[in-house]
């Protein structure tokens, strides 16, 4: 009888102006712990760094981006439900056994995709220092970065919150809610542009104060986009 169930992964379409909405509402969480969260994001900032080290930390920094962007998302939860957050909470998702296969095959296939996209990145700088840019590399370059980007864009969230291990339903769910949400993705872009750049005359120490906004506002959008359905079917994803 089970086996006639599968829990499926809904999808939504938000307005172009939802963005509003997660930025207002990722202020109120960020000013409920903002040295938490300050804290949190310069460890994530030394940790990327590191990871450009040598090629071994580079791996390593794959392998706990989704760890500790789960540490992140529990926390904004935690607030949420007016629990109290701690900077070890970042970490806290590295204890639990029940997400670490599925966010590891996430951090490999992450880290395949990336490879054709380091290369072309290497040669447009080549281009680029000999004064012959090619437009259709850059179009393949930006095409291919956009589809990665969908791709992984909501993977650790999906599989943390909702639960999917399933990878192929992962990517997909995620892709599909950057399709039908893209609008709102991009608005929401073009207002991080415009934030990150009001930190320039701060010699962007303003960023410490941003990021953690934008990366909390990101994750909003995320309940926003979807919910759980059970249905007798096999399909792995509905759009609403």
């Amino acid at each position: 009888m089970d086996k006639q169930f599968k829990v499926k992964l809904i999808v939504r379409r938000v307005n172009a102006l939802a963005c509003l909405s997660w930025f207002k509402q990722s202020w109120a969480i960020f000013m409920q712990a903002p040295l938490v969260w300050v804290l949190m994001f310069i460890t994530l900032g030394f940790i990327a760094l590191l990871s450009q080290l040598h090629p071994l930390t580079a791996i390593v920094g794959i392998l706990l981006n989704p760890f500790l962007t789960a540490g992140v998302y529990k926390s904004v939860v935690a607030v949420q439900q007016k629990q109290s957050i701690q900077f070890v909470n970042l970490f806290q998702p590295l204890q639990e056994t029940a997400c670490r296969a599925v966010f590891i095959r996430i951090a490999a296939l992450n880290m395949l995709a990336s490879i054709p996209l380091s290369v072309l990145a290497a040669e447009l700088l080549v281009q680029h220092q000999q004064q012959a840019v090619s437009g259709a590399l850059v179009l393949l370059f930006v095409v291919g970065f956009l589809l990665t980007w969908m791709v992984f864009a909501y993977a650790v969230a999906i599989a943390y919150f909702l639960q999917e291990r399933r990878l192929l339903a992962i990517m997909q769910a995620s892709f599909i809610a950057c399709w039908r949400n893209i609008t709102a993705l991009v608005v929401f872009g073009l207002l991080s542009m415009g934030l990150i750049m009001l930190t320039m005359p701060t010699l962007f120490i303003g960023l410490l104060l941003v990021i953690p906004l934008l990366n909390i506002a990101f994750f909003l959008s995320f309940n926003e986009f979807f919910a759980l359905q059970v249905k007798p079917t096999d399909e792995a994803v509905l759009e609403v």
